[in-house]
């Protein structure tokens, strides 16, 4: 059954470039308020949305976010709160990556991972939980479904990430709380090759509208999923 995701509010994270900003102008064309939150591209984060209201978003705006600083993830939501009155699915988007080997990453490199990819989304998500009306979609990878050459520290954050998708989903059965897992995207953390990142945001969209259903905790696998259709047979 599909769900009217209009007048909805929902807080996109790394939603400057990527699959986060195609996620962000996936929801505003949807009729949502979206808050896109920025690290390092504030211009871009500014513009996407802008772009967001030209789509039809009846309300849009960007919020700097540095996942993992304490005490930021929470008044990130609470700039969503107070600008929206209320907020309905959070996107757990933003992510870090060193495509270096493992023996050849440094402790920051590693504890950088980590603490973006799992710890500062574990916090966003307590500090979202609470306010939240429907839904938590978190953005992991097809590392932790399939073999994978990813360096170990990312798949490391990822399959921590995935594990606490399922055990949330258990704790807050009415939430939706669901993983989606691109493979190889066209973005710049992989040198603009791969998937078109529209297509992973076109999937985020559906699974938050009810057109694709997920089992709570459950995954989304975007390697089944062709561009602009449902799963293959």
């Amino acid at each position: 059954m599909g769900i009217d995701l209009a007048g909805k509010s929902v807080l996109v994270t790394g939603a400057s470039i990527g699959i986060g900003r195609e996620t962000a102008l996936r929801f505003a064309a949807g009729g949502c308020k979206v808050a896109l939150t920025w690290f390092e591209h504030r211009a871009e984060a500014e513009q996407a949305a802008a772009r967001c209201l030209g789509l039809g978003a009846p309300d849009a705006f960007a919020v700097s976010l540095q996942l993992g600083d304490e005490g930021d993830e929470c008044r990130v939501v609470e700039a969503a709160l107070e600008r929206f009155g209320g907020l309905d699915v959070l996107v757990n988007n933003a992510g870090v990556i060193s495509w270096k080997p493992f023996s050849e990453q440094d402790f920051g490199e590693i504890d950088d991972q980590i603490l973006v990819n799992l710890l500062g989304v574990m916090r966003l998500t307590w500090c979202a939980l609470p306010l939240l009306s429907d839904a938590v979609i978190t953005v992991g990878s097809t590392a932790t479904l399939h073999q994978s050459r990813t360096p170990a520290p990312y798949c490391a954050s990822k399959w921590g990430l995935r594990g606490f998708v399922k055990a949330l989903a258990l704790e807050h059965p009415d939430k939706r709380i669901v993983s989606v897992h691109p493979t190889v995207t066209a973005t710049r953390m992989n040198d603009m090759r791969g998937m078109p990142p529209e297509r992973v945001a076109d999937v985020i969209y559906r699974v938050a509208a009810g057109e694709i259903q997920v089992e709570p905790g459950g995954d989304v696998d975007l390697r089944d999923y062709a561009e602009g259709v449902g799963p293959r047979p």
